[in-house]
């Protein structure tokens, strides 16, 4: 099996050092690494995190962050598959997971009752709260932080549990790049996908666009299908994420691109990409730009779909550098052909 990061954060007292370790020994070459040992490893001039966060301690932790996330994939480089376990909370939680470049990344969310994380926490030698109260911080974690990933209510499962349905619901093979001719089938698998989809949106004035290489006709790509559901405003975003949620869609963050919202596939369904922005957002546009320019421009059709081939081969299981060696050719269609206006 190819290597794979799980990023497992929740509460202090969740149990997250237990189901990593447990999580790691599932695999024939496993790794626990654990975040705080980066916080730890400052001897002079280290900053605590506390609920009024100080500038520098904010630095200090996005460097714990930086580090851990930097030792996984070393890890991933040797052919490790990593459980990393750490304490991360809000926004940064999409950052973190940004930071990791090795993929899949899993993140996992441990988030027990408060009553079963103050007993927890009671019966622990070494107290993890500080400042905060279980409450607090555990209200404060459900408030601030986007529901990326799997989010697992621990209060009745025993670890070996937890890492049962961990790997249950997280998809971990892989397989090459594989860049296939054009099938006339790919647009009536899009509307199957989209169907469900365009049904728990359609009352927020949403829709649910075909784009990607999948969407220009004659056009070689992988056989995976993208798909856009293009909401009205930026507030109707969190609704739109519960709601795909709902259908088993597993919310990814920003993945490092603002204003694009990724999520990972059902399982039951077949391998697709989505992805929620807003109308008019560049994101979209850019989008719906790239798709429009390839169907009116044959020439740049062909010359991206040898693109990709030759990527295919040279990147053969590293998807990130296959996508982000495609950038300077997308970059300079959509530079070439700039919205009407500009």
């Amino acid at each position: 099996m190819e290597p794979v990061v799980y990023l497992i954060t929740g509460p202090m007292a969740a149990g997250k050092s237990t189901v990593a370790r447990l999580l790691a020994s599932r695999f024939s070459r496993g790794v626990h690494l654990e975040g705080d040992l980066f916080r730890r490893s400052i001897v002079t001039g280290r900053e605590e995190v506390t609920p009024d966060l100080q500038p520098e301690a904010m630095e200090q932790l996005r460097l714990r962050y930086r580090l851990a996330a930097a030792a996984a994939d070393t890890y991933v480089e040797a052919g490790f598959t990593v459980a990393l376990e750490d304490v991360v909370a809000g926004p940064l939680l999409g950052d973190y997971r940004t930071m990791i470049r090795s993929r899949p990344c899993h993140v996992v969310v441990l988030l027990p009752s408060a009553e079963a994380l103050a007993a927890r926490e009671a019966g622990r030698a070494t107290k993890g709260y500080g400042a905060w109260t279980v409450e607090a911080l555990r209200d404060g974690f459900t408030a601030s932080t986007p529901r990326i990933g799997i989010w697992l209510d621990t209060t009745d499962m025993t670890p070996d549990e937890a890492v049962d349905e961990i790997l249950a619901r997280t998809p971990t093979s892989r397989s090459p790049i594989v860049i296939a001719g054009y099938d006339a089938g790919w647009p009536a698998l899009f509307e199957r996908l989209a169907e469900p989809v365009r049904a728990v949106v359609a009352d927020l004035g949403a829709r649910v666009d075909h784009v990607g290489s999948t969407a220009v006709p004659g056009l070689a790509a992988k056989p995976v299908i993208d798909m856009d559901v293009v909401v009205p405003s930026a507030a109707d975003v969190p609704e739109t994420i519960e709601r795909l949620r709902g259908l088993g869609y597993v919310y990814q963050g920003d993945k490092g691109i603002r204003g694009r919202e990724a999520f990972l596939w059902p399982p039951t369904t077949p391998v697709h990409h989505l992805y929620v922005v807003v109308d008019g957002s560049d994101p979209h546009t850019d989008h719906v730009r790239f798709r429009d320019h390839l169907r009116e421009h044959p020439d740049a059709a062909r010359e991206y779909a040898a693109l990709k081939r030759e990527l295919a081969q040279r990147y053969g299981m590293d998807r990130l550098r296959y996508t982000e060696a495609k950038t300077a050719f997308v970059g300079r269609t959509l530079a070439a052909d700039p919205p009407e206006g500009v």
